[in-house]
């Protein structure tokens, strides 16, 4: 059983987006103030703990360079330019979805 990594919820796919998730694709570049998905959810908690991209990608069972695209993705969704402003935003008021 795998869970999505845009919303979270468990499918029986055997690929990484279920159903519901797939077709939501508009292919525009994310803006300041959009809600962050299930899987860029998880990587801002592990930024915040420390984790380099490469300890990143190992655990969540990704590329590094998948994680380099997250990371720019949810740099431009809460308005920082680096991961340690993103890991002190996390830190001192959590993550929002």
């Amino acid at each position: 059983m795998r869970t999505c990594f845009k919303c979270g919820k468990e499918c029986n796919e055997h690929r990484r987006v279920c159903p519901e998730c797939r077709g939501k694709y508009s292919g525009h570049q994310p803006e300041l103030g959009q809600p962050l998905t299930y899987r860029e959810i998880q990587i801002c908690n592990l930024v915040a703990k420390g984790r380099l991209n490469k300890e990143i990608g190992f655990e969540l069972g990704l590329a590094e360079g998948t994680v380099k695209e997250y990371m720019g993705r949810i740099f431009r969704k809460v308005g920082v330019s680096n991961r340690t402003e993103l890991g002190v935003l996390v830190a001192t008021k959590g993550v929002a979805a």
